[in-house]
């Protein structure tokens, strides 16, 4: 078994099996709140996880990848912190109506906020509150807004990248980029007579600062080249739903080059690529040729068609790993 896992710095959650509606909650190291990827059946997912949600990232408004939403929003409900959700062209269009269709006359005590982005050219953004009973606001300027059409920056370490991929309706892939800082070296920094305090924080934040060493002062560049590792980045990738012609594999492939773990669908088995084809979803074999040309360390396969689900998964894992051996089904521990 990969060791992978052990040592990335997202913790992840799957709601459920391979053959299931998909959902993975993402849990970045040291954080208390939690990213979650597409809204399929939540059942499978801890009530207190639920509630660290803060951010929900929706591949496309087929009803297996939004099913879950009333779920969060019955377990979210009187909570304090803001659920903000991005989507493709549509969320927020979809995300109204689904709101609409409950009655909120007992809710005006709710400090529940729900932000939504159409990630798209357009950018349709709307807030809505519990305690107006979720009317739909239309958001002119917020700080959660899309930086770009395709990047949110969600903390100063943590961004998130979109790009379209083709499902018969508007439909995206993420990557997940966290910088951490850099980590600096006490042992070190005693070595040269330094003892740490205010200044360390500075350095690391990479504004200017200056420190005697002996009897030279040396500035940032000279500090920081001894006492501070590189910044370590890490990337996860989510792709589901979406054929894979030459082209879009080839987009792809520079979307998740060098991600250190790939998350991605693979609904069909290698003869069966006139169904996929068909179907607008990828086979064993798509999925291995996409895992090595974006080189990526561990790839993790969920959402297999239920066709396949009295078989079991073993001949998907078994057609994938003959390509890209470093493969596994998401919801392994």
């Amino acid at each position: 078994m990969t060791t992978l896992l052990r040592t990335f710095p997202f913790k992840l959650q799957p709601a459920g099996g391979p053959f299931d509606d998909p959902a993975l909650l993402v849990i970045p190291t040291n954080q208390d709140t939690a990213i979650l990827l597409d809204c399929g059946t939540l059942h499978g997912l801890k009530t207190r996880d639920l509630q660290k949600v803060r951010w929900l990232f929706l591949s496309h408004l087929h009803i297996d990848h939004l099913i879950g939403f009333d779920h969060l929003l019955r377990v979210r409900l009187f909570s304090p912190l803001p659920l903000t959700v991005y989507g493709p062209a549509g969320t927020a269009e979809a995300l109204t109506h689904r709101l609409r269709g409950y009655t909120w006359n007992l809710t005006s005590g709710s400090p529940f906020v729900i932000s939504v982005f159409d990630i798209s050219p357009e950018g349709r953004a709307v807030r809505f509150c519990c305690h107006d009973r979720f009317e739909a606001t239309p958001l002119e300027t917020s700080h959660e807004a899309p930086v770009a059409p395709n990047q949110v920056r969600l903390t100063p370490e943590l961004e998130v990248l979109s790009h379209p991929v083709e499902h018969g309706v508007p439909c995206l892939a993420y990557r997940l980029d966290r910088e951490l800082p850099p980590k600096f070296s006490l042992e070190t920094a005693r070595s040269l007579g330094l003892e740490p305090g205010p200044w360390v924080k500075v350095l690391v934040s990479g504004l200017p600062v200056t420190k005697l060493v002996g009897d030279v002062e040396r500035d940032q560049s000279w500090l920081s080249e001894r006492l501070l590792s590189p910044p370590a980045r890490n990337s996860l990738g989510f792709l589901t739903d979406t054929k894979l012609d030459s082209a879009l594999r080839e987009k792809l492939t520079q979307f998740f080059y060098d991600v250190d773990l790939l998350c991605c669908e693979s609904a069909y088995l290698r003869d069966e690529a006139g169904m996929a084809q068909k179907n607008l979803h990828m086979t064993t074999d798509q999925v291995a040729r996409l895992a090595l040309a974006c080189r990526t360390k561990e790839l993790r396969i969920f959402h297999l068609s239920r066709r396949h689900q009295e078989a079991g998964y073993e001949k998907h894992l078994d057609e994938i790993r003959q390509a890209f051996p470093q493969s596994y089904l998401l919801s392994e521990d």
